[in-house]
């Protein structure tokens, strides 16, 4: 099942920032009404906008991870660079700490908004089941989402979504202090949060999946 996910998520980032903005937890605004840049009268960016930074953030930071599980993985035949290993492991918390912001405000902004009822009526009837089967998605994954929207708990999918960019942070950190004393991470945490990475994006993926076939 972990060989699943990180398959999936692998594929995944070949797609440019753009297309990725439109595959994470994209047309979920459409729960309150906010997608359009005008939502809010101009005064503020609306929803939309913020999902869609919050997911190039995201994007980011997992290319920053992306491309420092590379150097580790070479680093048997190259040796340790640790002041590139550094430089890499700073972008990827920076821009994951950028993305939990936007979430800080995304969720304030939904906790602010009244939910369209109609939208909420399609999640309550909509066909979970089917649609995994259907689709082929991973279950341990999907059945989090699921428990979500459901119920119509879109506040909570994003809630979910910021404890886990929260929770990479905190990973990300311990990494960093072993790199800053020039000591090799530990294996298992690397392991750890590629897992968070995956699982964290394809809960974004299958709720954008679902908005897209409500």
């Amino acid at each position: 099942m972990k060989k699943t996910i990180l398959i999936a998520a692998l594929m995944i980032t070949v797609f440019t920032s753009n297309i990725f903005a439109i595959l994470y937890v994209n047309r979920s605004c459409e729960a309150f009404n906010s997608c359009s840049p005008d939502a809010n009268g101009g005064i503020a960016p609306s929803m939309g906008q913020m999902i869609i930074e919050g997911a190039g953030y995201f994007l980011a930071s997992h290319a920053d991870m992306q491309k420092f599980s590379n150097k580790i993985e070479l680093s048997e035949i190259n040796g340790v660079n640790y002041p590139e290993l550094q430089e890499m492991l700073n972008s990827a918390i920076a821009n994951m700490e950028s993305a939990s912001a936007v979430y800080k405000n995304l969720i304030q902004a939904a906790q602010e908004t009244p939910y369209n009822r109609a939208v909420i009526h399609k999640l309550l009837k909509f066909d979970y089941r089917g649609f995994m089967k259907k689709n082929n998605l991973v279950a341990d994954v999907f059945i989090k989402v699921k428990g979500f929207l459901a119920r119509g708990d879109v506040t909570g999918a994003y809630i979910k979504l910021k404890t886990s960019k929260d929770a990479i942070v905190a990973q990300l950190y311990i990494i960093k202090t072993a790199l800053d004393s020039n000591l090799f991470p530990d294996v298992n945490l690397l392991y750890q949060v590629n897992q968070a990475y995956c699982e964290t994006l394809l809960f974004g993926q299958y709720i954008a999946q679902v908005f897209n076939n409500l």
